[in-house]
């Protein structure tokens, strides 16, 4: 069985398409949306996933909220870049990394971009690589993750708009709980359709 995902975020615009694009899986219980801050919700789940650049500096936005909150963060992030990925993580790859913390044990990283960028006109793409990176990742981290929190993927330095950044992330959502013989032939729909 699937985490719980628990999306959240300051942005009204964002946690409106949100409320639009998962109706289902909100109706469902798979999903929950709320408006205000990650920290807030962290001793609630399991791993919270991250958006970055992939050099792992988390000196902007969310990142910057998470390495203050735990300040050995930052480190482990570096060092499993250094170790997976020879110190660049490309987008589209994420990493799994403690936190030190017993209730929220694990954060995963996931960069949307090279280094911090808008992500204008096709390389919105990158918001949909890095939560189904993301999300993979959550099954290959533990069977113990039963409830994950994320924020907007691409939607801070990556100035992804509200709507298209919930539009992506629902994309990749829907394929990660699709059997892996359907992923294929949705992808393509899935990404197109429109909110």
């Amino acid at each position: 069985m699937q985490p719980l995902l628990l999306l959240v975020d300051l942005d009204a615009d964002l946690v409106a398409a949100w409320c639009e694009v998962f109706a289902e899986q909100i109706s469902e219980g798979a999903i929950d949306v709320r408006r205000g801050s990650l920290l807030d919700v962290l001793p609630e789940v399991d791993a919270v996933l991250t958006a970055g650049n992939s050099y792992g500096q988390m000196d902007g936005g969310v990142d910057r909220a998470l390495a203050g909150y735990w300040p050995n963060v930052q480190r482990s992030v570096w060092a499993a870049i250094a170790d997976e990925h020879h110190g660049y993580q490309p987008v589209g790859s994420a990493s799994v990394v403690p936190t030190g913390d017993e209730a929220c044990r694990w954060l995963i990283y996931a960069p949307t971009m090279r280094v911090p960028m808008p992500l204008t006109g096709e390389m919105d793409i990158a918001v949909h690589d890095a939560f189904w990176a993301a999300l993979l990742a959550v099954d290959r981290a533990a069977d113990s993750i039963t409830r994950i929190a994320a924020p907007g993927f691409g939607t801070g330095y990556g100035r992804v708009p509200p709507r298209r950044a919930a539009q992506l992330m629902a994309a990749a959502y829907t394929m990660w709980r699709l059997p892996a013989t359907a992923r294929i032939s949705q992808r393509e729909q899935l990404l197109q359709r429109p909110i």
